[in-house]
């Protein structure tokens, strides 16, 4: 996933992503917040991801919301 398309499937899916504001070059994190799909009548839950680079957590996020999506559409994972 590259950042374009990270940045992109977070504005799809109305997610938000935030970076820590360690001064240390290594020590930063980012953490990708993301709504899962609803069903009916079943409310959302919060999926909160972390990664080393935005693209880890927006790629950590997805993978999860897409679990998500396959239990609730009842396909095979």
């Amino acid at each position: 996933m590259t950042q374009e398309q990270a940045i992109d499937w977070l504005q799809q899916v109305g997610g938000e992503l935030y970076r820590s504001r360690h001064t240390d070059p290594g020590s930063s994190a980012w953490v990708a917040v993301v709504r899962t799909p609803w069903q009916g009548a079943r409310r959302g839950k919060l999926i909160i991801a972390l990664g080393a680079t935005l693209q880890e957590a927006a790629a950590a996020a997805e993978h999860q919301w897409q679990q998500v999506w396959r239990d609730l559409s009842g396909a095979p994972s």
